[in-house]
């Protein structure tokens, strides 16, 4: 009787034992549930973090009346183009070629459109206009093409930007310095006679722009 009743305890024993196990096994599970859970919960929930927004960096405003100021002194007179033998005719109501691409200025007190007249019946038109908001390079530079083959140019240090192109039998030469860019068109029977004019040109109306640096 006695060894009947030992084999019969080794099941129940057996069976305790696996109870006491699965329970310790489902305190850990849950242990281990409720550690991700609380986890999960306060990442979701941490504020994130706000970046402000980088400020750009501005162009201090120039002086509308000293950019006025020195658009009229770029502005070439008879005395200039003594050299080239022309004379003042009525200038056009609206700029063309490569002068109508040159963004205006403050239209009226800063902008200037002039025109002379070779004796061979060729045309010298100047353009001279103004920007308060940025400098006049960046602005050839960034916003100024014509159409045609761009001018091969020497280099002027007495300049801040300097642009030409040449299509047909017209040339045009586009400077720029300080908040004033100032433009020569020449048109003429040839294109060769053309490029030749506005390069001669060039160094008088550098001279009359404000001074480089």
């Amino acid at each position: 009787m006695t060894s009947v009743r030992a084999v019969r305890a080794v099941p129940v024993l057996v069976a305790v034992a696996l109870l006491v196990t699965g329970g310790l096994a489902g305190c850990g599970e849950r242990q281990v549930d409720s550690g991700d859970g609380g986890e999960s919960t306060a990442v979701a929930t941490r504020p994130s973090a706000t970046v402000p927004p980088r400020s750009q960096p501005t162009t201090p405003g120039a002086d509308p009346a000293e950019v006025e100021q020195a658009v009229e002194r770029a502005v070439l007179d008879e005395q200039d183009l003594a050299g080239e033998g022309v004379r003042a005719v009525d200038a056009p109501s609206v700029a063309s070629g490569c002068l109508a691409a040159v963004p205006v200025g403050l239209i009226g007190r800063q902008r200037t459109l002039l025109r002379w007249e070779y004796p061979t019946g060729s045309t010298l038109d100047q353009l001279v206009t103004g920007y308060v908001d940025r400098p006049a390079a960046e602005v050839l530079n960034g916003r100024v093409r014509c159409p045609g083959a761009e001018l091969t140019l020497p280099s002027r240090p007495d300049v801040e930007a300097h642009r030409g192109w040449c299509i047909d039998n017209t040339c045009t030469l586009l400077l720029a310095s300080g908040r004033v860019i100032s433009g020569i068109q020449v048109s003429a029977g040839e294109q060769a006679r053309a490029r030749d004019a506005v390069l001669r040109i060039a160094p008088i109306a550098a001279a009359k722009l404000p001074a480089n640096g």
